[in-house]
């Protein structure tokens, strides 16, 4: 497989680089993801399937891509369930994730952590199909989605920058003037599509990130 760069995580480890020519998703090692569905904040439940795909990926740079489905969900959930404060849940899930990538890291993986993919639209018909599936309540309003996201991704870049962890931040380009997601970027009600990965491309540079964050 000629490509150098691949990524790991949910389901928008799929959608945001499907079938491109420089970035390979996350179903390019095995023919599915084994990741779908799975949280930043529980990611270290899940090290025996990272286990599995970083041994095959020992020499490529590693995207993670993970925080979506925590924001989506379980913040809203786990603050109305416990009385803890989202913000403190957010803060508690940054960090957490954080440090398992950096224990990897540690190994001698290059892995770049991505920004939390702009919140999406759960209410028309596909979205509300969705929803009657769901194990979890579906709480959060589209606003504190954003909001959400944008705190996770501030306590992201923070403690990536004091982990030595390369964080790539393309959320403004992801989003247009009022904070919601690019109407060219939309794949449906949650996701985005491929040219993500363009713009990723575009506006990050592996080869600084390698340089500047090198593995211990």
């Amino acid at each position: 497989m000629h490509r150098e760069i691949f990524t790991v995580g949910d389901s928008h480890s799929v959608r945001c680089f499907e079938q491109h020519p420089l970035i390979a998703d996350s179903t390019a090692l095995f023919g599915y993801n084994k990741l779908d569905g799975k949280t930043a904040f529980n990611l270290t439940r899940h090290d025996k399937q990272v286990q599995k795909i970083r041994r095959s990926l020992r020499d490529k740079q590693l995207i993670f891509v993970f925080g979506e489905v925590d924001v989506r969900i379980h913040i809203k959930y786990k603050a109305t369930q416990t009385g803890i404060p989202a913000s403190d849940l957010i803060s508690k899930t940054a960090a957490r994730y954080t440090d398992y990538v950096r224990s990897l890291r540690e190994r001698g993986y290059a892995i770049h952590v991505f920004n939390v993919v702009p919140t999406g639209n759960f209410s028309g018909p596909e979205a509300q199909r969705w929803r009657r599936n769901l194990s979890y309540p579906f709480l959060a309003s589209r606003e504190e989605r954003t909001r959400y996201t944008e705190q996770m991704n501030d306590e992201l870049r923070n403690n990536c920058a004091e982990k030595d962890i390369p964080f790539i931040d393309i959320y403004k380009h992801l989003v247009d003037e009022n904070g919601k997601r690019k109407k060219e970027l939309i794949y449906d009600f949650s996701h985005l599509n491929s040219q993500t990965a363009d713009l990723l491309i575009r506006h990050y540079d592996f080869n600084q990130a390698v340089s500047a964050n090198s593995p211990v």
